[in-house]
């Protein structure tokens, strides 16, 4: 007996040896204070998302779990008035910060800054695709979380069908979100919470065309509104002076009708005719790209390698930065051969690119599984997802070792 208590000790001290600390500390930037009481959950990327343990922020907002290490970080989620913010961390690591902001149901300085509306050839001589991109600001000061029903509210023509619908904000790629259909006919709305600083909301959808169409985008109040469409679609605003063609020479094929500072009353509606297909992204990129491009994950502005396309159409990403290029009046899509920006931690270390894949699968993975728990997918439609995301994951994590190690 004596024997055996003794083994157990020692193994229990050999277990104690191999865990690490990691450590954090969450800071609400509406009060600029430490954030205490929120809700902790450490997990690790598994079968899926597990987790491993569950605290609380203390008085100084500070917490702490010890596990041991892994070859993939854990992920903290910190809850925070309703409002999810997640964090990786690394046993031993540096700590953790962590900056969340108070929810409020209404917040008056959240904006549509710009509304872009992009048309394409369908599929079927008979049939249309559309894409439209909602950025929001949220210049909130102190900076608060707009957390409600409906976040954002829209307008779509009669008689789409939706194929896809995500929000990005930050560094982060697009997140799936459902769109809610509201009572009001062609109404809908998200309901993802709008942090401080710019967030996309953007929908895919196809509809029936026979050769023309007319549209009130009822945008509202807008910075810009911007019409993209093939070069062989006649475009018809109802308010001539409102709309001007701002077109590019590298984007041959597209035709750009932009809007500039749209009032509530403003007769924002047009009428588009004819037939088009809009210029694919490796059309408008030829010439321009190096062959590094498709060595690195995700190949530049494209996407991560191994991963599904999570629009299918392929266009949203590429349009969605023409958008962002007629606003800021800078050229910078398609230039795939530039180094991104790098990233210095305490170390003086730049991230590299392995890094910057891995902090971006892991906020699609997190939604994936929080989809999961609140039932929005099938269990065959999470599975497929996760067995792709896990390949990725585990191709980032051996390119971010691998870089360490040189």
């Amino acid at each position: 007996m004596k024997r055996t208590a003794t083994l157990l000790i020692l193994l229990a001290c050999s277990l104690a040896a191999t865990a690490d600390p990691i450590k954090g500390a969450v800071r609400n930037m509406t009060t600029n204070k430490p954030s205490v009481g929120d809700e902790i959950t450490l997990k690790k990327i598994g079968n899926g998302m597990e987790d491993v343990g569950k605290t609380k922020t203390n008085a100084k907002g500070e917490f702490s779990f010890n596990v041991p290490p892994m070859e993939q970080p854990y992920i903290v989620w910190i809850q925070h008035q309703g409002v999810t913010y997640t964090q990786r961390a690394v046993p031993g690591g540096p700590p953790v910060a962590v900056r969340v902001f108070d929810a409020a149901a209404e917040i008056k300085e959240v904006n549509l800054v710009e509304h872009a509306i992009i048309f394409n050839g369908g599929d079927k001589p008979d049939t249309l695709t559309g894409e439209e991109i909602f950025t929001v600001a949220n210049t909130s000061n102190p900076p608060r979380t707009l957390m409600s029903e409906h976040t954002l509210e829209f307008y779509l023509p009669e008689g789409v069908s939706i194929t896809e619908s995500s929000v990005r904000f930050g560094n982060v790629p697009e997140i799936k979100t459902a769109v809610i259909p509201q009572g009001e006919k062609n109404k809908y709305a998200f309901k993802f919470p709008i942090r401080p600083g710019q967030t996309q909301f953007h929908i895919a959808y196809t509809l029936p065309y026979s050769g023309n169409l007319k549209i009130d985008p009822k945008s509202g109040a807008v910075q810009s509104l911007i019409i993209v469409a093939p070069e062989t679609m006649k475009f018809t605003p109802a308010d001539k002076s409102l709309y001007k063609v701002n077109n590019n020479a590298q984007f041959k094929g597209v035709n750009f009708y932009v809007a500039k500072n749209v009032g509530l009353q403003q007769q924002t509606g047009f009428e588009i005719a004819g037939s088009g297909v809009l210029p694919r992204e490796s059309e408008q990129a030829s010439g321009g790209a190096s062959g590094e491009a498709g060595n690195r994950p995700g190949g530049g502005l494209g996407v991560p390698n191994a991963m599904p396309d999570p629009m299918q159409s392929g266009q949203w990403l590429f349009l969605g930065v023409l958008s962002l290029f007629l606003t800021a009046g800078a050229v910078f899509v398609f230039t795939s051969n530039q180094k991104p920006v790098p990233v210095t931690g305490k170390a003086g270390k730049s991230q590299d690119r392995a890094g910057v894949l891995l902090e971006a699968m892991k906020e699609e993975v997190f939604q994936l599984e929080s989809d999961r728990l609140q039932g929005k997918i099938s269990p065959q439609d999470y599975q497929t997802a996760k067995t792709a995301l896990d390949k990725t994951l585990q191709r980032a994590v051996q390119r971010q070792s691998t870089g360490k190690a040189k």
